[in-house]
């Protein structure tokens, strides 16, 4: 029997490598974890508002019935206090790209899509609508300004989506 003060040999790795292996197969870390944690840490920094996803069911689940990357989204609606969002996921003009249109409640504000490959931003229309034609497929969440510049207003951030 040896004690805890000794030090791991091979047979342990070989006994961790098992549990790792049994882990992973089981209950894989979700795909998206990374941007969770960033949405998380985000949220916290910057104490914003965070929209609701309206439709629940696209929500993505873990375990033995749901699917382990979570399904691209075409359509979907935030809710928060000052803000509702709606965005309409397409096939881009340009090739392999998402192109993303959509409508706020607040005319003249900032929506930047955040994604894999970094940040697009633009300036909604008097009525709210607006279009973003380059983005990449993946995992996407977006910040809205309702009053751009005024910074005594807080950001609101939506949950991430794939598209």
């Amino acid at each position: 029997m040896s004690s805890h003060k000794d030090v791991i040999d091979d047979k342990d790795l070989a006994n961790l490598a098992q549990v790792r292996a049994l882990y992973a197969h089981a209950d894989p870390v979700p795909v998206d974890l990374t941007e969770r944690i960033k949405f998380a840490l985000t949220v916290q920094a910057l104490h914003a508002e965070v929209a609701e996803l309206m439709d629940s069911a696209m929500l993505a689940t873990r375990g033995p019935s749901a699917p382990v990357e979570p399904m691209p989204t075409e359509s979907v609606t935030f809710s928060a206090a000052s803000v509702s969002l709606m965005v309409t996921a397409n096939e881009s003009d340009i090739e392999g790209r998402v192109r993303v249109d959509g409508w706020v409640t607040a005319p003249g504000a900032s929506i930047e899509a955040v994604t894999s490959e970094g940040s697009t931003s633009v300036i909604s229309d008097a009525n709210g609508r607006f279009v973003m034609d380059d983005l990449p497929h993946g995992p996407i969440h977006f910040v809205i300004m309702v009053e751009p510049g005024d910074e005594t207003t807080r950001p609101v951030i939506t949950p991430t989506i794939q598209v």
